[in-house]
């Protein structure tokens, strides 16, 4: 996939302590994702576009979110992911919602 390629590259470029296993096997999952469209550790190890048996599938993507060199690393990938999204626009425009997570209205989650 060519937009695969693009994210690859572009991690690849401004991460470069992007680790490169790491790295592949995030843009994997990133496929795995746009396929089967389901965020879940079980659906996204099921569509790993490799030969191996969706088992050890499912125990890569697995390793993956429990990475914690990976974890360290997000940050470049969040300032990365920030700057491309911002790069036209100085004063971006941030939406802030507050939604109820339970009816009693004791827990909330704030998303921006």
């Amino acid at each position: 996939m060519c937009e695969l390629d693009i994210l690859h590259d572009s991690l690849y470029q401004f991460c470069p302590e992007l680790h490169l296993k790491r790295l592949n096997s995030l843009t994997l999952a990133c496929h795995a994702l746009l396929d089967c469209k389901t965020l879940t550790l079980t659906e996204l190890g099921r569509n790993l576009p490799t030969k191996a048996r969706t088992k050890h599938n499912i125990k890569r993507i697995d390793r993956l979110l429990g990475n914690r060199h990976l974890h360290k690393e997000r940050l470049a990938v969040y300032r990365w992911h920030a700057s491309f999204i911002c790069s036209g626009n100085t004063m971006p425009i941030v939406l802030v919602d507050w939604s109820d997570i339970r009816e009693q209205k004791r827990l909330m989650v704030l998303r921006a």
